[in-house]
């Protein structure tokens, strides 16, 4: 029995001086228990692009060029057809009073030729303008000419729409009150084809707004 209640005092104090003193196996395994840590790897920063101007060919701003000086043209020579126009539909209202003049019907019949061929030109530039708004590109010359353009398109429209369309239907109104008789009625359908020409135009310069605008859109930088 004393054997006994002295052995358990010394196992005691064994294991607190293992306690107090670890062996190497002890410290090994506490060495390498470090808690865990997030590694952050900083991300590379995004290569930096230097944007290359834009190399414009010349024959594209030909094209724009050519176009605008067409249109200006066109534009300029609105205002002699206006009074061309202006200037027929007096000769009418002259003979509807009694008046005669043997070369109406042929001056009818040559500026009904002179709106087909304004016709004609005005369907060009339509499609000359439409072509180019695949090729624009975005650029300051460029959107300096398409904005050139649109301001002479819109003239265009604004001169056709409120002054040649009126101006030949007034003519065709005045020559349509002549009897047929005294002009014949050849004189009757040339005024026709004028007024009709007169509104295609129109229509045409109505549909170029939209594709001007567009291309300022198109090339602006």
């Amino acid at each position: 029995m004393k054997k006994l209640l002295f052995a358990v005092p010394l196992l005691a104090a064994v294991t607190a001086g293992a306690a107090d003193n670890p062996t190497i196996e002890s410290l090994r395994s506490s060495a390498f228990a470090m808690p865990g840590a997030e590694v952050v790897v900083p991300e590379a920063p995004a290569p930096v692009v230097v944007e290359q101007p834009v190399q414009v060919p010349q024959d594209l701003v030909y094209k724009f060029n050519q176009l605008k000086n067409d249109l200006w043209r066109l534009e300029s020579d609105t205002t002699w057809l206006r009074s061309d126009l202006n200037r027929l539909e007096s000769d009418a209202r002259r003979i509807a009073q009694g008046s005669h003049n043997s070369f109406f019907s042929n001056d009818l019949r040559s500026k009904a030729r002179d709106l087909g061929r304004w016709s004609n030109d005005m369907q060009r530039l339509a499609f000359d303008l439409k072509r180019l708004l695949p090729l624009a590109v975005k650029d300051k010359k460029l959107n300096d000419l398409a904005r050139d353009i649109e301001w002479d398109v819109r003239d265009l429209d604004n001169r056709f729409q409120f002054d040649v369309q009126n101006a030949a239907q007034q003519l065709e109104w005045a020559v349509r009150a002549i009897d047929s008789s005294a002009i014949g009625y050849d004189a009757q359908w040339q005024a026709s084809d004028i007024a009709r020409a007169a509104r295609d135009i129109q229509w045409k310069t109505r549909d170029m707004r939209w594709d001007a605008q567009d291309l300022v859109r198109k090339t602006q930088p």
